[in-house]
């Protein structure tokens, strides 16, 4: 009830049942009247990401739990960031070039302007030569539906992806807290996390 500002972060991600937040602080605040029982809310995030999650649901499905769709959304004050404060802080001007092609390769495929892969239907995209760890995909081939969660299982192609990105892993100089933020991977499940983290441990010199 003291609070005076609240800031919900990835909004756009969050299910429109976030209309729920705004009637119990209604009715909290004993304040019918204005929207989140006078509360200040700012909601921030980016719709090019990824939207609720509606299991099995259909396009109109996932559009109907979006935030957009939210009752208040019209009331709202839109306020957008154009500066990419990522850029700005990069360390050098080759950094900052690389993530500005970065950036735009995101936009891009967010305002649906990125050339697609045909062979892979509307929904495919291609992605920058210099992104993919080379000939990742034949090994994927050989690599079992199930092996990524069977216990003790490692595959071949997560070998070589934690080689290739944590190539100076045993070298203190350069192995501290920000070169293993700079490469972090990101992955689905609790089950696959697991088995990265344990991948990535046993490339690590002293560590059983």
């Amino acid at each position: 009830q003291k609070a005076s500002l609240v800031i919900w972060d990835e909004a756009p991600m969050t299910h429109r049942h976030f209309e729920a937040v705004d009637r119990s602080l209604r009715d909290l605040m004993d304040n019918d009247d204005e929207p989140f029982g006078g509360k200040l809310f700012v909601l921030s995030g980016y719709f090019h990401q990824i939207l609720p999650v509606v299991v099995r649901g259909s396009p109109a499905q996932t559009i109907d739990a979006c935030l957009k769709s939210f009752t208040l959304w019209p009331k709202s004050q839109q306020l957008h960031l154009r500066k990419n404060m990522w850029v700005m802080s990069a360390q050098n001007e080759s950094t900052a070039t690389e993530l500005a092609e970065f950036s735009e390769f995101l936009l891009q495929v967010g305002e649906g302007r990125h050339e697609i892969n045909p062979a892979l239907g509307q929904d495919g995209i291609k992605i920058p030569k210099d992104i993919p760890i080379e000939n990742l995909e034949e090994e994927l081939s050989d690599v079992g539906g199930d092996e990524e969660i069977r216990p003790r299982a490692t595959p071949r192609d997560l070998t070589r992806m934690v080689d290739e990105l944590y190539a100076d892993i045993n070298n203190p100089e350069i192995a501290n807290d920000e070169y293993f933020a700079k490469w972090t991977i990101l992955t689905t499940t609790n089950a696959v996390v697991q088995r990265i983290n344990e991948t990535v441990a046993q490339q690590q010199e002293g560590v059983s």
